[in-house]
């Protein structure tokens, strides 16, 4: 499944959400805001580990949701690159095989900007 297909699902799965279940919902949202502003960690860095924690637990909404904003946060591909090391450190070949997501998903950003 293509980056833009993945992507429209998580909003369609949140516009669901928060359809059924709407205080839950905010109040999920509301984390995902507290943790993603900027601390002491710079947006940039936490997209980064986020797609790297994407990678190890294989989850390909995260990966396609997080590459985006890591893209839009200005993290280089050279930067996603080493963090694939990383991410095949903590969680073995089988979240080094993820990157072939991450490199097409890469490629489609990379077209539609």
């Amino acid at each position: 499944m293509e980056l833009s297909e993945k992507l429209s699902e998580i909003q369609r799965i949140f516009g669901n959400y928060s359809a059924s279940f709407p205080e839950p919902t905010k109040e999920y949202m509301k984390l995902i805001e507290s943790v993603m502003s900027s601390g002491k960690i710079p947006v940039k860095y936490k997209e980064l580990i986020f797609v790297t924690l994407s990678l190890t637990q294989r989850c390909d909404w995260c990966l396609a949701y997080h590459l985006k904003l890591a893209m839009d946060s200005g993290v280089t591909e050279d930067e996603l690159n080493e963090a694939t090391f990383i991410a095949l450190l903590m969680g073995g070949t089988p979240a080094l095989m993820e990157s072939i997501k991450l490199k097409e998903y890469l490629d489609e950003l990379k077209k539609m900007h």
